[in-house]
């Protein structure tokens, strides 16, 4: 395991497990050798708090060539004005990653209908025993209604 410094692009989502509140975390970041895909569930830390948080996450990671699944260690540090910096750790994994914030999901934060801003609704996440994660961000238009 090498250490790794990468640039890249987060998108933080309100989510839940069960009762349990939390964070959908995408990040993306890295190019070549050094990419790496994630998305995880952070219990316990609101997406819109992530300033100094810590904690274990669950979910899948891509890098390196390789995917699984399990924990990852995150350490954040100033997270402001639409950008910040995490640490993370976690099987194969040992990168900081400087990244650009988002509270849309990765694929788009705007509605292809009509071009307004989507309005995303809490993710509801399942995370099966293997250490995997299930989640999918249901967004919805305020403007025309359509998802």
């Amino acid at each position: 395991m090498t250490w790794t410094q990468v640039d890249g692009e987060l998108s933080a989502l309100p989510a839940r497990r069960g009762d349990e509140p939390g964070a959908y975390l995408w990040i993306r970041a890295g190019e070549r050798h050094e990419q790496m895909t994630a998305e995880l569930f952070l219990p316990a830390v609101a997406a819109d708090e992530l300033d100094s948080a810590l904690g274990i996450a669950v979910g899948t990671v891509r890098a390196m060539d390789s995917e699984w699944t399990g924990d990852v260690q995150l350490e954040f540090g100033r997270v402001r004005d639409g950008r910040g910096v995490v640490s993370a750790t976690g099987r194969g994994l040992d990168a900081d990653i400087r990244f650009t914030l988002s509270g849309h999901p990765a694929d788009g934060g705007f509605c292809r209908h009509c071009g307004a801003e989507l309005q995303v609704d809490v993710v509801s996440v399942i995370t099966p025993p293997d250490g995997g994660i299930i989640g999918t961000p249901q967004t919805h238009c305020g403007a025309c209604g359509k998802e």
